[in-house]
């Protein structure tokens, strides 16, 4: 509850600041991203948009997000038809050590939208849903990143992480819980701090719960498996009487 409170506060703050400048709509739409949340309201009853991105590495500061890939859950479904797919202009080269575990190459993005524009296509297919990610500090630095050089400001939905999650809902025994201040900061210095212990590899959860990957590191195969992990933890906090989006903020929020 407390890191809502400070989120909200923190968009209001920033919307007081840029009240009297210029806003792009969809940075201007993406400033409303909280306003129809309720705590107490069941988990269930919002929208998430669950993203993973291929990069050209692990550094913010100086790597490119390659390829954006998302699925809509609705009502705790997962809208097959409802999805976001697109290759980014990274505008430099791609590091054959990347290329090996995406597979994409060059000329696959040559002719793809640049960052700015890919992350507004983003931003309008996401809207204010809740987003969710597996790792989500990864793919958070990365987008935050893109929005501050191309709206002045960060992303200002709720983010969900799907580790964490996991770690309270899927298999608490086997976790040792990365602390939310880590999460919360994670990128600020142009590294992301990813969890190493395979057990919190989208491989290890989704072997665990018996969930196929379909093209594994590619953004949509990815963010597919990670929906589904995403549906399941949702589905046993509510079976646990944990089905409020309060406990979902408790356990996963960023």
């Amino acid at each position: 509850m407390f890191y809502f409170l400070v989120a909200w506060l923190q968009n209001h703050l920033l919307r007081l600041h840029l009240k009297n400048r210029p806003v792009s709509p969809v940075g201007r739409e993406n400033l409303r991203a909280l306003d129809h949340l309720s705590l107490f309201q069941p988990a269930r009853s919002y929208s998430y948009v669950v993203v993973d991105l291929e990069t050209t590495g692990l550094e913010v500061k100086t790597d490119r997000v390659l390829s954006i890939g998302a699925f809509r859950i609705k009502s705790g479904r997962i809208r097959m038809g409802d999805m976001f797919n697109i290759f980014v202009n990274p505008e430099r080269d791609i590091p054959s050590a990347a290329i090996k575990v995406h597979g994409i190459v060059p000329d696959m993005v040559k002719n793809a939208a640049t960052a700015g524009k890919a992350l507004d296509e983003f931003l309008m297919f996401l809207g204010h849903d809740i987003m969710v990610a597996h790792q989500a500090a990864f793919d958070l630095a990365f987008i935050n990143r893109i929005m501050s050089e191309h709206h002045g400001f960060e992303l200002q939905n709720m983010v969900v992480d799907t580790v964490p999650l996991c770690q309270q809902v899927i298999l608490p025994q086997f976790y040792t819980p990365m602390r939310r201040h880590k999460r919360l900061f994670a990128g600020r210095f142009g590294h992301i701090p990813m969890q190493k212990n395979d057990q919190h590899s989208l491989d290890h959860i989704a072997n665990h719960l018996g969930i196929q990957i379909y093209q594994r590191h590619t953004a949509l195969g990815d963010a597919l498996a990670a929906a589904m992990i995403f549906q399941r933890a949702l589905s046993r906090m509510e079976k646990a009487g944990q089905g409020k989006l309060v406990h979902l903020v408790n356990a996963g929020a960023l």
